[in-house]
């Protein structure tokens, strides 16, 4: 008897096809339901609860009740969403259940072993672990299970005797007919193998089969989401467990060795593996060597929680899967690693345990590798299969941040280190002269001030300039030093924030000195207003107000990426001035003091802008050198614009500010007055900058002129 129905005919097959085929049949049913109806007297306890999801069954002495429309009830799935589930034991029944509703004489279920890539017969005590296993090896042509498991399509043997394509028969029965049947998971993979027998000779008609390609491919589903809700279960246990130490490793809760150790025995114990092993390469010092630091939790047998670590492993010359994995950068799946001639045969010496298996994955950034992963031996001792892949991945990405992390936390300790010896090596450099101190000391630590000193008119250009520490220092006595410091320790502090000005032409020590002697002055002559912390703080910041200022501002250092605009978001150069003097304080009276130099006689004030627009125009041109176009009081190309800007930066800035301060302090009013005239002084520049020049051509008399008029002509010009 030929079978009816083509080999190419894949195992899931049209609805409608298998109906029309069916209707041919000789034994065919009057209708074909997707539920198909079973007697309840052929059917068992264990038979019911595997048969539910799929059929409908037949229920005596009750009245079928009549639905419209498709139905399923919910409760038919209960079964495959339990947690236990063994889902093995269930195929089991479910193909027994089978045997019964196709009337067969028996049944064998074959589980796919896709990494050997053999089928294992099942034996009915599925829950003994210890049970006896058959492998076949999966091919086409040889044994039917093994065929069906290689093409994918389901087989009928009308005559298994006389099938020449399987020699053997079924190999374990003497069967007559067999219908074999893959149950294929919706990704395309065999899952198992379902074989159904008769020892007589009525062959399989199409219902039948169509009964058994419906349940297959249910089961298959059915695997496949049960398969798919234990991996994802168990990602999120993984999960949940990772962040919480995680958390504990990034608020400083925990130590490198001994949130790794925790981790290496979470994924251990996740998926089943007898050891753990993690390696972080040093990407700092990659050569010839690609050396790693290396923490392993040891093998199950040792049961132990105490942190290891091994300082230091070569991966280079390693013939270790760890090694290969580091410089390939490829995940592997090893089966049998102690076979494998790429790598050594290890043998641990202290529990004799022989490496077989070995799942190993890299740790990447942008840049290659930065670390890796290694898990050894399944405790079942099976390879680790595709679902052991999938949860490794996982711990695998929380391993890159812990990387990271790590590695960040090495480079702060070395810069923090770094910087505790540039910080040293600073403070030997910025040690006042040895001679410059007793030369100043000379004079008890001060120096004389003149007879005009407590004038806001006075400035350091009338004097010497090597004054200035002295000065600095009778200033300081006098307001508040006096009684809190010792007169060496005051010189050694003056003499320190001075040096720790640059040579510019206006941010410089002179300026500093400058702004103190401005505050000095108003705290003197307003006694009373503050105490003296607030004293001590005003005149600190004075002097430090500008300390080792770079020559530019704030926006400059951001257009050039400058490491200080880097550091800070704002205020670039005034948390710099902060974090070298350690005092600052802003107020009123620091930005009079600030802009005293505006307050200064106009010969004073004249040369002190000049200094300023020459610091102006340095940056100036670096920014047009760089491609920008500076701003116009930075641009040397305008220094005609100097005496209009001068007056609208008194008009719109100083005097302003220098109104408030004298509405606090009366006796700050030379100041606003010095300013008033600075900015009449402005106003004659640029009315003697207006007038033009005289030139040898308009003293020559015209044809048409006498000399009387040329001259007239020129004078009113």
């Amino acid at each position: 008897m030929v079978d009816p129905t083509p080999r190419s005919v894949k195992s899931v097959k049209s609805r409608l096809d298998t109906i029309k085929q069916g209707d041919e049949a000789q034994h065919s049913v009057s209708k074909v339901q997707s539920h198909f109806l079973v007697p309840s007297d052929k059917l068992d306890k264990i038979t019911r609860r595997v048969i539910a999801p799929y059929a409908e069954i037949e229920r005596k002495d009750v009245k079928e009740e009549v639905r419209e429309g498709p139905y399923l009830d919910i409760n038919r799935f209960n079964v495959f969403l339990e947690d236990t589930v063994d889902l093995n034991s269930l195929l089991y029944e479910t193909a027994n259940v089978l045997k019964a509703v196709t009337n067969s004489s028996g049944v064998f279920v074959y589980i796919v072993d896709p990494i050997k890539n053999e089928v294992v017969l099942m034996t009915q005590n599925t829950k003994n672990p210890e049970r006896h296993e058959v492998n076949i090896p999966i091919e086409e042509g040889k044994i039917a299970s093994a065929h069906v498991a290689f093409t994918k399509e389901y087989l009928v043997i009308e005559d298994v005797q006389r099938d020449r394509r399987f020699a053997e028969g079924l190999k374990w029965v003497d069967a007559k007919v067999a219908l074999c049947m893959p149950v294929l998971k919706p990704d395309g993979d065999c899952y198992a193998v379902l074989e159904l027998f008769r020892t007589h000779c009525e062959p399989y008609d199409h219902n039948i089969i169509y009964t058994v390609v419906s349940v297959a491919c249910w089961s298959g589903a059915a695997v496949h989401q049960a398969q798919a809700r234990i991996t994802l279960q168990k990602t999120a246990h993984l999960n949940s467990e990772l962040r919480t130490l995680l958390h504990n490793y990034f608020c400083d809760l925990a130590s490198i060795d001994t949130m790794l150790t925790d981790m290496l025995a979470v994924i251990k114990s996740f998926i089943g593996a007898m050891r753990s092993s993690f390696f972080i390469i040093d990407r700092e010092h990659i050569g010839e060597h690609l050396q790693a630091d290396m923490w392993d939790d040891g093998w199950s047998s040792e049961n132990t929680t105490m942190p290891r670590r091994k300082m230091k492993v070569n991966l280079s010359q390693e013939q270790t899967p760890a090694g290969l994995v580091a410089r390939t950068g490829q995940v592997l799946n090893l089966r049998d690693v102690y076979r494998d001639p790429r790598f050594t045969k290890e043998i641990d010496p202290t529990t004799g345990t022989v490496v077989r298996t070995s799942l190993v994955a890299p740790i990447m950034d942008k840049n290659g590798v930065i670390g890796v992963v290694q898990l050894t031996n399944k405790t079942n001792a099976h390879p680790f299969d595709t679902d052991d892949e999938m949860i490794f991945s996982v711990f695998v990405n929380y391993c890159s941040l812990i990387v990271h992390f790590y590695n960040m936390q090495t480079k702060k300790i070395y810069h923090e280190n770094l910087n505790k010896v540039y910080s040293n090596l600073m403070g030997l450099h910025l040690l006042p002269c040895r001679h410059d101190l007793e030369e100043l000391m000379e004079t008890n630590g001060v120096v004389l001030p003149p007879p005009n000193f407590k004038n806001y008119n006075y400035h350091i250009s009338e004097g010497s300039k090597e004054d200035m520490p002295g000065l600095v220092c009778s200033m300081f006595v006098e307001t508040f030093a006096d009684r809190n410091f010792e007169r060496q320790n005051l010189a050694d502090f003056v003499l320190t924030v001075l040096l720790s000005y640059r040579d510019n032409p206006y941010h410089n020590a002179e300026h500093a000195f400058v702004f103190t002697h401005t505050m000095y002055l108003m705290l003197v002559n307003n006694t009373g207003y503050f105490d003296f912390v607030e004293t001590a703080g005003l005149m600190l910041a004075g002097l430090c107000h500008d300390l080792d200022h770079p020559g530019f501002n704030n926006n400059y250092l951001q257009l050039t990426r400058h490491p200080l605009a880097s550091m800070y978001r704002s205020s670039t150069l005034e948390h710099h001035h902060y974090f070298l003097a350690k005092k600052i304080i802003e107020g009123i009276l620091m930005t009079t003091s600030d802009l005293s130099g505006s307050c200064k006689p106009f010969g004073v004030a004249k040369a002190i802008s000049e200094a300023v627009y020459e610091e102006f125009y340095n940056q100036g041109d670096k920014e047009r050198a760089l491609g920008y176009t500076p701003l116009s009081m930075m641009d040397r190309r305008r220094y005609l614009n100097q005496p209009p800007e001068q007056i609208q930066f008194l008009s719109v800035v100083v005097i302003p500010c220098l109104m408030i301060v004298q509405t606090v302090f009366p006796n700050t009013g030379p100041l606003l007055e010095n300013c008033r005239k600075t900015q009449e002084a402005w106003h004659e520049e640029i009315a003697i900058r207006g007038q033009k020049l005289w030139r040898q051509s308009v003293s020559v008399p015209r044809a048409s002129r006498n000399l009387f008029n040329a001259n007239t002509d020129t004078a009113t010009n």
